[in-house]
């Protein structure tokens, strides 16, 4: 039988902070499945996951143009010799709208997976996604919440589509908790430098737990166009001692700043421009390794990290909150333990990598969808 071959349109490939789209490409292949790469860009100056190297896969950058249907009508006769089934993308924007184009003049059912910015954002064209997602063959979205917000957005607009949630899952094979010894006062976060993440908050949270003498360390992974405003930020609060963003970092150097923590803190909010998570990988990579996480209480965080039981949830934009939940369990090293062991449980019940790609494939071949 000859395996089946998908091609996937992204907007850059690689890019180091879609370690989503990597991983869900490696377990296509574990799993049979020849993806294709159709790609707008390359690489940034950033760093690449050294995994980039395991995946066997065909790469193929589109002519410079800055929209889908002239790239994909370029693209066109290429992608009819590859011999594919189906085309998948990521991201509702650029990639879906080049998938779309694709399958118009190619006849190849595509569909793609609607992340967070690129539904959320004011930005948005709410018309133009709406037909983008009548059009597919279906689409996948990262949780409960953005499923509700898409169906709503079709309704408003009187078009109507097949809407999955599939979660971002992670190999739990590739993670385990950390089997050395944690730092007993540090805090990580990890994400791009931008508002929705709400490390603002966590800076400021971390300036309250100095003022009371904790001994508390702070160090945020990522890069981003806020860098600027949050050095200020720790400069103006004089907590050069308790607060580092180290830029970004290749993904084993994250794992391990993560398995060393004694907490790992993203506190997202909703932007000022409409912009929010959907449900950040990263909670769950924290939640792999074994550290126990505090977040906000909105989007689809809730469907990982139950309060009280599987991690600590507080409002969005409450830094007075945030700080009293690490002072908590920075204090109590057995209720770590408590809430990283329950929210490992949870995590690879519903947000295994190989289940949910193995449900994706079966999409692609048009079987009857899951839910």
């Amino acid at each position: 039988m000859r395996p089946l071959k998908v091609g996937y349109v992204l907007k850059r490939f690689p890019r180091l902070s879609q370690t989503f789209v990597l991983h869900e490409l490696l377990e296509l292949r574990r799993q049979g499945v020849e993806p294709v790469i159709i790609a707008q860009k390359g690489a940034e100056s950033e760093p690449v996951q050294p995994q980039y190297a395991e995946l066997d896969a065909p790469v193929y950058y589109l002519p410079a143009s800055a929209e889908p249907t002239p790239q994909a009508a370029l693209i066109a006769p290429l992608v009819r010799q590859l011999g594919l089934v189906h085309l998948h993308a990521h991201f509702a924007t650029w990639a879906a709208g080049t998938a779309s184009a694709l399958s118009a003049i190619t006849g190849l059912p595509y569909s793609f997976t609607a992340h967070a910015h690129d539904i959320f954002h004011a930005s948005v064209d709410r018309p133009a996604l709406a037909k983008t997602i009548a059009a597919a063959r279906f689409v996948v979205t990262v949780s409960d919440y953005n499923r509700a917000y898409l169906r709503a957005l079709l309704a408003e607009h009187g078009q109507a589509g097949t809407i999955v949630r599939l979660y971002n899952s992670i190999d739990f094979t590739r993670f385990g908790p950390a089997a050395g010894p944690r730092e007993p006062d540090l805090v990580v976060g990890v994400g791009r430098l931008i508002e929705k993440k709400g490390f603002a908050d966590l800076i400021d949270a971390c300036r309250m737990l100095a003022a009371q003498g904790r001994p508390v360390r702070c160090l945020i992974v990522g890069e981003g166009p806020a860098r600027a405003a949050l050095e200020r930020q720790i400069a103006q609060a004089g907590l050069h001692e308790h607060v580092r963003l180290l830029g970004a970092l290749p993904q084993p150097v994250v794992l391990c700043l993560v398995a060393r923590a004694a907490v790992f803190a993203l506190p997202c909010v909703v932007g000022a421009d409409g912009d929010r998570d959907g449900l950040p990988t990263v909670l769950l990579e924290a939640i792999a390794l074994g550290t126990p996480v505090i977040s906000t209480a909105i989007v689809g965080i809730p469907e990982l990290i139950a309060h009280e039981h599987s991690g600590l949830l507080v409002p969005e934009h409450d830094p007075r909150s945030l700080a009293c939940a690490i002072a908590r369990l920075l204090d109590a090293p057995a209720l770590q333990r408590q809430l990283a062991h329950a929210a490992l449980v949870r995590a690879r019940a519903d947000f295994n990598l190989a289940t949910n790609v193995r449900r994706l494939i079966g999409m692609f071949q048009g079987e009857g969808l899951p839910w």
